[in-house]
């Protein structure tokens, strides 16, 4: 079994190659924001708690994050593939983490990072439509859906998410800054780090991943 951790700026991709690896290689994604969203969706106490911090940008305080994931990870298959996708956003997190993975007889594989500058990841973030129905992520310039305004996948009518409204983004973009770099360091020294340019289009990207994660 594989356990891989994904992490990266907003708009830098990270869940269109999760979205990949998953179809490609069987990984099942688990990731906090697709947890908040589903769980807030579902009326859970904790998960309206939580959208008072990540509608706005901000992250969600950890001891919340962790109780919410310990119910969440309940809902995936143990046996499979595991591919986590920001689910340590905070150097506090880190521990958390390992002790979660622990409760689940599992060990990190690799940390792969994918690197984004702020003018890219606004531009990127700002053309991007999601399906609330099928969750389905589509961009008026990367990935454009091919009935404008339509899912490709089930039809529905796509939408901006409310976090992806650009005093948001920026709020999340110098959420990411402020708290990333410890966590590098960290994983940096227990040699599992590996960094991604996030640039270039999906498919190069994709190619890349595929390389450094060994598929």
């Amino acid at each position: 079994m594989k356990t891989i951790l994904i992490h990266g700026p907003a708009g830098s991709g990270k869940d269109t190659q999760a979205e990949l690896l998953s179809s490609k290689f069987g990984f099942q994604v688990i990731g906090t924001g697709e947890m908040f969203r589903t769980m807030f969706s579902e009326g859970d106490i904790d998960a309206v708690t939580a959208h008072r911090s990540w509608s706005k940008g901000f992250w969600v305080p950890n001891e919340l994050t962790y109780k919410m994931l310990d119910r969440w990870i309940t809902r995936f298959d143990n046996s499979k593939n595991w591919l986590f996708v920001s689910v340590v956003r905070d150097v506090g997190q880190i521990i958390m983490f390992d002790k979660f993975l622990e409760k689940q007889a599992r060990e990190l594989d690799k940390f792969l990072y994918f690197k984004l500058d702020e003018q890219t990841a606004v531009e990127r973030l700002s053309l991007r439509r999601v399906c609330i129905n099928c969750g389905a992520i589509f961009n008026a310039k990367y990935k454009k859906e091919k009935k404008e305004g339509y899912c490709d996948e089930c039809g529905t009518i796509l939408s901006q998410r409310e976090d992806d409204k650009d005093y948001n983004i920026r709020q999340r973009l110098l959420e990411d800054q402020r708290t990333i770099e410890p966590i590098i360091e960290e994983y940096r020294k227990r040699g599992i780090y590996i960094e991604v340019d996030a640039r270039p289009g999906i498919e190069e990207i994709h190619e890349e991943v595929i390389k450094v994660l060994n598929l």
